[in-house]
């Protein structure tokens, strides 16, 4: 463990994931959803992302919204360097990362960093040492504008309480093996295993912690290593989180776990009853982790709560506008909820996913065609947002960004040639980004540079593409080497993506 890392593991940089709740059209859907006032992402604004790990999430966002100015701090080298190599190859230059610690970033001044309109933590605030904390929550109260919005995501309590006991089993076994924290994972699995197989009583009478233990020999080590081995690692609960924003003069406004602000859908109907007579609002949110057994939330916050009237929100929630994230045959009524899966109510759901399906759709156009209240619509679009099949759009169906996505996308996918690990493409429609995989990524370079009209034409350009890098494709665990058996494959891969991907791409102006 390096001495400037203060406790955090810094010798195994982060993994490059994008996480959709950091998106400022995402957060400003959730403020609409909780009648807050909030920035209005149309305008020019600031936005920070403190702890941004290899900046992935930063960069995509700065060219989502190029109107804007962001910022990403992390302490770890390696990961800004490797944020900054991405930002310059996608040529997205409203972007600026630093390298340095929470305290130092709260002593620049405002010249250097000015008051920010959003300043988003994922999963940063229960790794670090409590000093980092106070230095976090003191960041957010110079730093952040009256009105501004903060996210915060963060491992909870009670949900990771049967789970503890194997992170701090982890880390002692660490400590007494001294190598490369991703070797000490390794080790620390294979021993939590034998000792799972050995008739240990803790994992007889705590099957969560067994549950768990299978589960990570199916994560990528570098997401074990960060999930697992800081030294601070320490969940809490929300009103705990609640009480240490508040001295930042945060107000808690809602969570970005969608259904988690409908009663209905996540909470049983006997705790519902209990929750509802409670009138101190972070109680309730402890109420309802209890009541599903919580083991990480994700909470928005504004600096001096302001509630829109009720002539304001309907207004707001008339132009609300939705597009597809899947062709309208591939969209399911059935989604998961904090009480396990659902099935949406088919007068209501049906209509709305067939006219999403269509292309972008405005909430207040469906209620004159759908058989429902505005509050019943705004359930069910939350519903099929939260199960990633619609998506809220962002001002003009981001118009103004769709040169500066199209750049960073073909940068991302020039990336995933070289065998990086990229995983999402930049969506201008929506001011967010969806998941892609590999061939995905590779197939929109192909269309987003030529004229194809078949998938005969897009198959031949995806191996094209991997044959200039020397790469083939693997299938079921191994690898196809002559050009007859990738090209048999690409054409399966293509055609699917013609039918179910570029439909889509095109309403998110991916395409």
């Amino acid at each position: 463990m390096t001495e400037w890392a203060e406790g955090y593991v810094a010798d195994v940089a982060y993994t490059t994931g994008f996480y959709r709740e950091l998106s400022p059209r995402f957060l400003t859907y959730v403020g609409l959803l909780q009648r807050a006032r909030v920035p209005d992402i149309g305008k020019p604004f600031r936005y920070c992302e403190l702890g941004c790990g290899q900046g992935v999430s930063t960069t995509m966002l700065a060219a989502l919204y190029p109107h804007a100015q962001f910022t990403g701090i992390d302490f770890n080298p390696a990961h800004m360097a490797s944020a900054r190599s991405l930002a310059a190859e996608g040529e997205v230059d409203n972007v600026t990362f630093r390298e340095e610690s929470f305290q130092e970033a709260l002593e620049r001044d405002d010249a250097e960093l000015p008051q920010q309109d959003f300043i988003t933590l994922h999963g940063t605030y229960t790794y670090v040492s409590h000093e980092n904390r106070r230095a976090i929550v003191a960041f957010i109260r110079r730093k952040l504008r009256p009105g501004g919005v903060v996210f915060v995501s963060y491992k909870t309590l009670p949900g990771w309480l049967q789970v503890m006991p194997l992170q701090r089993l982890m880390h002692e076994h660490a400590a007494r093996h001294p190598d490369r924290s991703h070797r000490q994972v390794s080790g620390a699995l294979d021993f939590l295993d034998s000792l799972a197989e050995a008739d240990t009583r803790f994992f007889e009478v705590n099957q969560a912690a067994g549950e768990r233990l299978k589960k990570m020999r199916d994560k990528d080590l570098r997401y074990l290593v960060h999930e697992y081995m800081p030294e601070n690692w320490e969940p809490i609960y929300h009103t705990d989180m609640v009480r240490e924003m508040s001295e930042a003069k945060l107000d808690f406004v809602g969570s970005a776990g969608l259904l988690d602000n409908f009663a209905a859908l996540s909470l049983p109907e006997k705790t519902r009853e209990l929750h509802d007579q409670i009138s101190d609002p972070a109680y309730r949110e402890l109420i309802k982790d209890f009541a599903v057994n919580q083991q990480f939330r994700r909470d928005v916050f504004v600096k001096g709560e302001r509630r829109l009237t009720g002539p304001q929100e309907r207004a707001q929630l008339r132009e609300l506008t939705f597009v597809p994230l899947r062709t309208s045959e591939r969209m399911s009524m059935q989604f998961r909820t904090p009480l396990g899966r659902a099935t949406g109510q088919e007068a209501i759901y049906r209509p709305l996913i067939d006219a999403v399906g269509q292309g972008a759709t405005k909430l207040g156009d469906l209620l004159g065609r759908i058989d429902a209240g505005t509050g019943q619509l705004v359930q069910a679009s939350a519903a099929l947002t939260q199960s990633a099949q619609i998506h809220p759009v962002v001002g003009d169906r981001g118009g103004t960004a769709v040169a500066s996505a199209r750049r960073l996308n073909r940068a991302l996918a020039q990336r995933v040639l070289q065998g990086e690990g990229y995983s999402y493409l930049a969506a201008p429609a929506i001011g967010n980004a969806v998941p892609a995989r590999d061939h995905e990524i590779i197939a929109y370079d192909v269309l987003s540079r030529h004229e194809v009209h078949t998938a005969e034409e897009l198959a031949q350009g995806m191996l094209n593409r991997f044959k200039r890098v020397g790469r083939r494709l693997v299938k079921d665990g191994r690898t196809l080497e002559t050009d007859e058996e990738n090209l048999a494959e690409f054409r399966e891969r293509a055609d699917a993506v013609m039918r179910e991907q570029v439909p889509v791409w095109q309403h998110l102006r991916i395409l």
